[in-house]
């Protein structure tokens, strides 16, 4: 049950994270008027980082309920690279489905799907991994 509460709980910070984003990006157009595509680029980079700050706390604090202060810096680092990561599995895993001629909508779909089950994983079993795993040794 916990687990099906943690991805709930993920979803819902995906959401607000996405809010987040948007409205950050929107805010730096209405302040910053350009009709640049590297602006707009750069624009969208800085407001999707925004969104993963607060995704972090959110899952750290939230989602995943994790009191540790040990190696932040190592946490934060894991998390940014999977969100890289993810970034790449979305964008590539789109442009494979728009290839196989499926529709946008379906293909956005299919590759959010990806990426959220991608980053929900390695969320749950990797940055904010309770606990230490233990090699097994065999004994003498």
């Amino acid at each position: 049950m916990e687990n099906v509460l943690q991805l709930f709980k993920f979803a819902a910070v995906g959401c607000v994270n996405t809010l987040i984003d948007w409205a950050v990006y929107f805010v730096i157009l209405k302040i910053f008027p350009a009709e640049s595509a590297v602006f707009y680029a750069a624009a969208k980079g800085f407001s999707y980082f925004c969104g993963i700050i607060n995704s972090f706390f959110l899952n750290r604090f939230w989602t995943f309920k994790d009191s540790l202060r040990e190696n932040e810096g190592g946490r934060f680092t894991k998390f940014l690279l999977v969100n890289l990561v993810g970034l790449g599995f979305n964008s590539g895993s789109l442009y494979i489905f728009l290839n196989l001629e499926l529709k946008q909508t379906m293909a956005l779909f299919f590759a959010t799907f990806i990426t959220f089950s991608f980053n929900f994983v390695l969320n749950k079993l990797w940055v904010f991994r309770k606990g230490k795993m233990v090699a097994k040794t065999s004994g003498g």
